[in-house]
């Protein structure tokens, strides 16, 4: 006997089967990952099988997925220094997505403006997520270069790549793009060697691990650049271990008075690192906010330094900080903050030199402002974000991007 669906149910299925597009394997279907996405159509997916692919893509404008069926270790794009390896030139979407593959080799050439290096990204706003974007070089973004575009930049690794302007990533005006949960690490170049941010306003760079990247010795800003009206929220990173002269860690010089936040970041120098401060905030810095951050300087450098000659429209507002260093405090034209406004200048106390997870007893549980702006529900670890870490009658945050979690014994 046969059953039939009712008439509902059946265009329910059709419905469904033709959201869900069409899968182009490559190369079983297409021989090359640019020939699966010139046969798709708006919802298809290109589904690429492990090898390396000597290719330059770019997406032409379709709002479709193209990834890999085994992930980025075992499918590899390689640019062969001819172009930027993956391109969005033609105004797509979030529902551009491009993940799982490792692309390197990849150059910003002229016809792209010099930006991107493994993904270039000009007046467009994909999602790219799950790669490993490695060995590149562009002017602008040797990892990953965005004109004007507000892309959705999570979880990659984005290592060993050069730019003149942000040797992992660059964002270069207006953008309301996300920089979030990446491992940007071991990038070298000028300004911003992990990350250069100029004009890039509305932008979110939170839980991201900005490690070991290091600037010519003339640049500045060798885990974070900012400039030009840069109004970003930046929270919840560790930067750590990045080499500049200026600015090891963080370099901001705001030409206008919008107002960028830094909170609840763990911000530590590098050893023999030979720079003047961890972080700098010159220019526009009256609405600048600095709050919930550990700050630890080495040497005789300065945790914040902060310069009333540049500073056009008032300092900074600093508030509920550890700025430690074993000789300076705060630097010198930031006198007066240590023991003010909830600022401490005491050792963190990190589990290791390179775990900055707090041990117990730190000075810095407990010491933060549980009011402070953008402050996420989950620390970097994904443990609640204000836990009561000392036992005292309030929970309240911890300052630095983890919170502690004390260990309850059983009787």
């Amino acid at each position: 006997m046969t059953s039939r669906l009712p008439v509902a149910v059946c265009a329910l299925f059709l419905t469904a089967s033709a959201f869900a597009g069409t899968i182009i394997h490559v190369p079983a279907n297409q021989p090359t990952i640019q020939a699966g996405i010139n046969a798709a159509s708006n919802g298809d997916t290109v589904l690429v099988a492990p090898g390396t692919y000597y290719e330059n893509i770019n997406f032409n404008g379709k709002a479709i997925t193209v990834k890999s069926s085994n992930g980025a270790k075992v499918t590899i794009i390689d640019g062969a220094g001819l172009a930027p390896v993956a391109a969005f030139v033609t105004s797509e979407g979030p529902t551009s997505v491009l993940s799982g593959f490792t692309l390197q080799n990849g150059l910003g050439t002229f016809p792209f403006g010099y930006e991107g290096g493994g993904v270039s990204i000009s007046s467009a706003s994909p999602t790219i997520k799950q790669n490993v974007i490695k060995g590149n070089s562009a002017g602008y973004g040797g990892g990953v270069g965005v004109y004007w575009g507000s892309p959705i930049v999570n979880g990659n690794t984005i290592t060993s790549n050069f730019g003149q302007f942000g040797g992992g990533v660059s964002f270069v005006g207006a953008s309301n793009g996300q920089l979030i949960n990446n491992t940007i690490s071991f990038n070298q170049g000028g300004a911003g060697a992990g990350v250069a941010l100029n004009g890039a306003r509305n932008l979110l760079v939170e839980n991201n691990k900005i490690l070991s990247n290091s600037t010519s010795a003339t640049a500045q800003g060798g885990g974070l650049w900012l400039a030009n009206e840069s109004d970003e929220v930046i929270v919840q990173n560790v930067i750590a271990k990045n080499i500049s002269p200026s600015g090891s860690q963080v370099y901001s010089y705001a030409s206008s008075a919008n107002g960028w936040m830094l909170i609840n970041n763990s911000i530590v120098s590098a050893p023999n690192g030979g720079a003047d401060a961890a972080v700098i905030a010159d220019g526009y810095t009256t609405n600048v906010v600095i709050e919930n951050n550990i700050i630890s300087a080495v040497g005789d450098n300065a945790a914040i330094l902060c310069n009333p000659v540049y500073h056009l429209a008032g300092p900074p507002i600093v508030k509920f900080n550890d700025a430690f260093n074993a000789f300076v405090s705060y630097g010198d034209s930031c006198t007066g903050f240590d023991g003010v406004n909830g600022n401490i200048s005491a050792n963190p106390t990190f589990v290791t030199k390179l775990n900055y997870q707090l041990k117990g007893g730190s000075p810095a549980i407990d010491a933060g402002n549980n009011s402070s702006p953008n402050m996420p529900t989950k620390d970097l670890a994904g443990n609640p974000r204000i836990i009561n870490g000392n036992g005292g009658s309030t929970a309240t945050v911890d300052m630095g991007a983890y919170e502690f979690v004390p260990v309850t014994l059983a009787p």
